[in-house]
């Protein structure tokens, strides 16, 4: 993909992030500045959600766990979404959920390309980011 192409992509998506979403979602924005959307989602157990979007939407965004220094997060993945990996392509924890790119590249999913979704409502970044925080949030109440 053209990198033009996704940042104006990547621009749209980002836009949704208002004052009054970010209030109401108690999401701290880090960098909203193509090609990442690094977002910490406040809770009991804050996490931190880097999304390399680099090829956004041609490709889906790659996602980093990290606690809310920006360090690798050391919580212990419970399952579900969340898989304690190392994922075989990017050798780290890894978010399993459709929207991500270490979901699509793994080889249990190689069967749901990325192009099954990207055009289905909640597949823009800010909905794959939201699912992910509230999940997170959910786990561990």
């Amino acid at each position: 993909m053209h990198r033009a192409l996704a940042k104006i992509n990547f621009d749209g998506d980002v836009a949704a992030l208002n004052d009054i979403l970010v209030r109401k979602s108690r999401i701290v924005v880090n960098a909203a500045t193509f090609p990442v959307l690094d977002l910490t989602f406040e809770h009991r157990l804050p996490i931190r959600l880097r999304m390399g979007c680099e090829q956004w939407s041609e490709r889906p965004p790659s996602v980093e766990l990290l606690e809310p220094d920006g360090s690798p997060c050391q919580t212990l993945m419970p399952g579900g979404i969340f898989h304690a990996g190392p994922h075989p392509v990017v050798g780290r924890p890894f978010v399993c959920m459709r929207g991500t790119l270490e979901y699509h590249t793994h080889e249990s999913h190689l069967n749901e390309a990325w192009d099954q979704y990207r055009e289905i409502d909640g597949m823009d970044l800010v909905s794959i980011a939201l699912q992910i925080g509230n999940t997170w949030r959910r786990t561990f109440p």
